[in-house]
C-alpha cells in the first residue's frame, strides 16, 4: 500500500497503488513516488540473501516511510528450514524503528488448515498499537493456535543457531527519519478504548472481559479431547451448518431456507468488523442503544463508520424502545440497527419476544439492516417466566409491509450457550443476496480449525438430549444467578458483607448472562493513585497523582488502587454505569469483592 506524501491527502483519505514485488523495481518506484508507506513481499530469488531487504530498508528511511515487509511465503515450519534473508539480518542487526517484518505461518504440514500470524517489530508504539488493532476486529487468538505454534516453536528453538547473536553484541541501527504516525481517529479509539491494560507484573482481577472462567464441565472437556483423538474426519464429521441451522431455528425461530448462507469465525468480533465494512460500503449508518457492548462500538469507530447512539432511559431498563427508535430512524438515511439480545450485554436484561416484534417492525418501516447479537445469550436464570424468542413468527408478520431494503442478519458466538470456556466459535447468518456478497468481498477472516468444528457438532448434540450437558448448564446458570444476586444484595458471605449496595453502588440487577451494570455515588469525588500498578496495594506513597472520579477515570482509579479492572460508563454507553462480569473463577470472584470493599474505603478517606 503506498500513499503518496506530497499530494496534500486529508487523514482520511487514503491512495493505494500496486507495486511490483522485485526490490529493484520497487526501489525505484518509492525513490519517485516518496510513499508514506510501503507493504510488500520479496521475490523468491532475492529472499535467500538479506541484500534487497536491506536496500528497501535503505530506500524507505531516506525518504521517512514506514515499510512492512510480509515474508509468509518463505517461511516453513520444518525441521530443515531454508535460508531466510531478513531473519539473518535480524540476528545480527536490531530492525530498524520504521520497519516490521509481517509473517503468516500457512506453510504448515500438520494441520494445513490452522493459521496464525505474527508481526516482528521493536518499536514499542507500533506493537501496542497492533496489540489493540487485533483486540478489536478479531478478539483473542484462537488457544489452539497458540499452544500447538508455541510447541512448534519452543521445539524448533531448541536448536542452536551457529550465527546468532546475543542481543546486546546485534549492530545498532542507522537512525531514521521522521515517519508517519497513525491517523488521529485511529489514536482516538485506541487511547478510549478498554481493551488490554498494562499489568506492570501485578496480579489483576478482571470484571472486564467477556470470557468464561468457571470449571469447563466433563462432557466439554471430553468432546474436545475426542476431537484431538481422532483421525481422517470425514466431511460430514465437522460440517456445523446444518446443526447451526437447527440452532438457530429452535433457539430464536430464525428463519432459514436455501438462500441463508452461514459464515464461520474464532471469534464474534471478526464478523462483527466485516458487517461494519458492508455498512461502510453500503454509505450507511450504525446505530448503537446506549448501553451496547462496547467493544463493538469501538470497532465501528476505528473502521470510521459513521455511529449514531440511539437514547435509552433507565425506566426500561436502558432497553431499545419502539419510540425512541422511531424518533431517531426518521431522521436517517440507510441505517443498520444493532441489537444485542436476547440477553443484552452489558445490562444482563433480556428483550421478550413482543419487544423484539415492536423494534423489528420500526426497523422494518424504515428499511434498516438490523444485526441481532446473540452472542452473550444462553444463559437465562428463569427461562420459562421469560418464554423465548420467535422471530420466524414477527417477521412473517411485518415483511410484507416493510421496506424491500429491510433484513435481519443474526450474529452469534457458543462459548457460552455451550460452557466452553477459552474454546471459541462464532457464526454469522446472512439471508440478503447483496450482503452477502458484500461480506465476501472483503477477505481475511480467521476460520475455525476442524477439531472445533468436530467438538462444537458434538457439543450441540449432546445439548439435544436429556440431562447430561443440560444439566450441567443449569448448576452454572444458578452460580452466575448467586452472584448476581450477592453483587445487590448482603448474602454472600460474612467475610465481604459489603458488596456493591453496600458499597455506594445502585445496581441494576440482571436477569440472564455474564454481566450486569451498576452505578457509583461517589464520582465528582478524588482519589490518589500511584503511576504504577507496582505499588497497587503496597503502601508507597512517594509516587502518587490525583485523579478526579468521572466515567472516563473511574476504571483507571479502581485497576491502580485495588488491582480490579472494570468498564466504565465510557464503555457501557450508559453515563455513570459501569460493566462488572461475574463468569470468574471462586477465588477471583472473592477476590474481586474484596477489592470493592477496599475501593469503599480508599474514597471514604
Amino acid at each position: 500500500m503506498l500513499q503518496t506524501a506530497e499530494n496534500g491527502l486529508s487523514d482520511d483519505v487514503v491512495t493505494v497503488i500496486e507495486a511490483p514485488r522485485q526490490s529493484d523495481l520497487m526501489i525505484e518506484l518509492i525513490k519517485r513516488l516518496k510513499p508514506q508507506v510501503v507493504v510488500t513481499g520479496i521475490a523468491h530469488f532475492e529472499a535467500v540473501t538479506s541484500s534487497a531487504f536491506v536496500q528497501l530498508l535503505d530506500a524507505t528511511r531516506e525518504i521517512g516511510s514506514r515499510l512492512f515487509l510480509d515474508i509468509s511465503d518463505h517461511f516453513e515450519l520444518s525441521s530443515l528450514p531454508g535460508t531466510i534473508g531478513v531473519l539473518k539480518y535480524l540476528s545480527g542487526t536490531p530492525l530498524p524503528s520504521h520497519a516490521a517484518i509481517v509473517c503468516g505461518l500457512v506453510k504448515n504440514q500438520v494441520y494445513s488448515d490452522l493459521e496464525v500470524a505474527f508481526v516482528i517489530s521493536e518499536e514499542e508504539a507500533i506493537l501496542k498499537a497492533l496489540s489493540k488493532t487485533v483486540e478489536i476486529l478479531e478478539g483473542n487468538t484462537s488457544l489452539i493456535s497458540q499452544y500447538y505454534y508455541g510447541c512448534i516453536f519452543h521445539e524448533l528453538l531448541s536448536f542452536q543457531l551457529t550465527d546468532r547473536h546475543p542481543h546486546l553484541e546485534r549492530r545498532s541501527e542507522k537512525l531514521s527519519v521522521e515517519v508517519i504516525g497513525f491517523a488521529t481517529s485511529a489514536i482516538s479509539v485506541l487511547s478510549n478504548a478498554e481493551l488490554s491494560i498494562s499489568d506492570d507484573g501485578y496480579p489483576l482481577v478482571r470484571m472486564d472481559v467477556d470470557q468464561w472462567f468457571l470449571p469447563v464441565p466433563s462432557p466439554v472437556k471430553a468432546a474436545i479431547f475426542e476431537s484431538f483423538a481422532r483421525q481422517n474426519m470425514t466431511e460430514s464429521e465437522i460440517d456445523v451448518t446444518p446443526c447451526i441451522k437447527q440452532f438457530v431455528q429452535t433457539e430464536y425461530g430464525f428463519p432459514t431456507d436455501s438462500g441463508t448462507e452461514f459464515i464461520f469465525s474464532d471469534c464474534s468480533q471478526a464478523l462483527f468488523s466485516k458487517l461494519v465494512l458492508c455498512c461502510i460500503q453500503e454509505g450507511g449508518t450504525m446505530c448503537f442503544p446506549a448501553g451496547s457492548n462496547g467493544n463493538y462500538v469501538s470497532v465501528a469507530k476505528f473502521l470510521k463508520a459513521n455511529t449514531v447512539h440511539i437514547p435509552t432511559n433507565s425506566e426500561r431498563g436502558f432497553k431499545l424502545t419502539e419510540d425512541i427508535l422511531i424518533k431517531v430512524l426518521e431522521t436517517m438515511k440507510k441505517p443498520w440497527v444493532y441489537i444485542s439480545g436476547p440477553t443484552i450485554n452489558p445490562t444482563g436484561l433480556l428483550y421478550s419476544n413482543q419487544e423484539m416484534e415492536n423494534i423489528l417492525s420500526a426497523c422494518a418501516r424504515f428499511g434498516a439492516r438490523v444485526v441481532i447479537d446473540t452472542s452473550f445469550s444462553g444463559l437465562e436464570f428463569e427461562y420459562e417466566g421469560w418464554g423465548g424468542w420467535n422471530l420466524g413468527s414477527c417477521l412473517s408478520k411485518i415483511s410484507s409491509s416493510g421496506n424491500p431494503s429491510f433484513c435481519v442478519s443474526l450474529l452469534g458466538g457458543l462459548s457460552l450457550k455451550l460452557l466452553t470456556g477459552a474454546l471459541k466459535f462464532a457464526f454469522l447468518a446472512l439471508n440478503e443476496p447483496i450482503l452477502i456478497e458484500a461480506f465476501h468481498s472483503f477477505p481475511g477472516l480467521s476460520k475455525p480449525h476442524c477439531t472445533d468444528k468436530y467438538t462444537i457438532k458434538k457439543l450441540l448434540s449432546l445439548r439435544e438430549q436429556k440431562g447430561g450437558l443440560l444439566d450441567v448448564a443449569m448448576e452454572q446458570i444458578r452460580i452466575l444467578e448467586n452472584r448476581a444476586k450477592c453483587l445487590k444484595e448482603v448474602t454472600f458471605s460474612p467475610l465481604h458483607p459489603e458488596v456493591l449496595e453496600n458499597c455506594g453502588w445502585d445496581v441494576l440487577r440482571p436477569c440472564a448472562g455474564v454481566s450486569m451494570v451498576a452505578k457509583p455515588s461517589f464520582l465528582g469525588k478524588a482519589v490518589k493513585v500511584n503511576h504504577s500498578l507496582k505499588h497497587t496495594g503496597s503502601g508507597e506513597q512517594d509516587a502518587t497523582y490525583e485523579i478526579k472520579l468521572t466515567d472516563a477515570s473511574l476504571r483507571e482509579a479502581v485497576a491502580k488502587t485495588t488491582g480490579l479492572c472494570i468498564n466504565s460508563g465510557s464503555w457501557t454507553g450508559i453515563p455513570g454505569y459501569c460493566r462488572f462480569t461475574i463468569a470468574l473463577e471462586e477465588s477471583e470472584f472473592e477476590q474481586a469483592l474484596a477489592c470493592l470493599v477496599k475501593f469503599k474505603s480508599i474514597v471514604d478517606n
